[in-house]
């Protein structure tokens, strides 16, 4: 009897340790992955947040990423910056002329200065009885004693314009009392009139003979003194009529000097002197252009009694030296 209780004990016993460890598997055993073991607690170090711009300089902080906008932009021009960098300096556009002063028949050419592109210039006279003006080549004429206003009007690329310049015409009142058509006319088997013995008189009959006279510059006050340097300042020199064209493929020129009755074969010479480097200095190249320079050597400068001509004309200036000759001998 007691060997069947102590059997039956041992079986009870087998099957609650076989139970135990059923219920221990399947606890453990769950159809999950086993994690493996975690370290105890005091090993687990607390991770430190990073912290932008903090670290050791082994830790490059990372930059926002910024837009580039010129990855599309056009390469800049070493041109354009040269031209930026070094703008061209503008020069003031002026009038040629200010202030003149004319003898009967004298002309000059009033026209702009330091225009660049194209341009148009008119012309207008306050009083066409003293100064008469050619409305589109700005040629002025003297025609009765007294003081009058010619008007530039300049259209340009960079606007508009308007230059004043002071015409002022003296001579012998006894000439101004001559007005236009009191004169007489000549009889018809009259001999035409010689040249008038004066500086004007020659210039005007000049005119009458020879083309491309009529729209030249008259070189006075400063441009006298820097084309002709020393002319004004030979005391005997009383009276001066230079004109010469602008700029141009065929220069001409026309130089009249008159001197005072007491002066000497050295005042002629001064100024045959004077007018000789002028013309040197634009036949060896300050006339610009080939026709120019040879037009300018072919210049002929002649004197008698105490008038001195200077002509540059192309294939004609003898002829004009020879007039002059013959009209101021005594």
């Amino acid at each position: 009897m007691i060997k069947k209780w102590t059997a039956l004990f041992l079986t009870l016993a087998m099957l609650l340790s076989l139970s135990a460890c059923s219920l221990n598997f399947l606890n453990r055993y769950d159809g999950k992955p086993e994690e493996p073991d975690a370290p105890p607690p005091e090993a687990v170090q607390p991770e430190e947040p990073d912290v932008p711009g903090e670290g050791g300089d082994d830790v490059m902080a990372e930059e926002p990423d910024i837009p580039d906008d010129t990855q599309d932009a056009p390469l800049p021009d070493p041109e354009e910056e040269k031209e930026t960098e070094l703008p061209e300096e503008e020069t003031e556009i002026t009038a040629s002329h200010k202030d003149v002063t004319l003898r009967k028949g004298e002309t000059f050419t009033l026209s702009a200065q330091n225009v660049s592109g194209n341009y148009a210039c008119t012309f207008t006279s306050a009083d066409e009885t003293i100064a008469a003006v050619d409305e589109k080549l700005g040629t002025v004429t003297a025609v009765a004693p007294g003081q009058t206003t010619v008007t530039m009007h300049l259209e340009c690329e960079s606007g508009q314009y308007d230059f004043a310049c002071i015409i002022r015409c003296a001579w012998k009142e006894e000439d101004a009392s001559e007005a236009p058509g009191d004169t007489p006319a000549a009889p018809e088997d009259a001999a035409p009139e010689a040249p008038s013995a004066s500086l004007s008189g020659f210039y005007d009959s000049l005119q009458g003979s020879y083309e491309g006279l009529r729209g030249m510059m008259v070189l006075d006050g400063e441009l006298l003194d820097t084309y002709y340097p020393g002319l004004s300042s030979i005391a005997a020199v009383e009276e001066v009529l230079i004109q010469e064209t602008q700029m141009t493929m065929a220069n001409v020129a026309v130089g009249l000097v008159k001197l005072s009755g007491e002066a000497t074969l050295d005042d002629v010479t001064a100024v045959t002197d004077v007018l000789n480097a002028r013309i040197t200095a634009q036949a060896e190249g300050g006339a610009w252009y080939p026709a120019s320079c040879e037009t300018w050597g072919q210049g002929v400068i002649t004197s008698v009694s105490n008038y001195v001509g200077m002509f540059v004309y192309p294939e004609d200036a003898q002829d004009m030296a020879d007039l002059f000759t013959d009209t101021f001998s005594n």
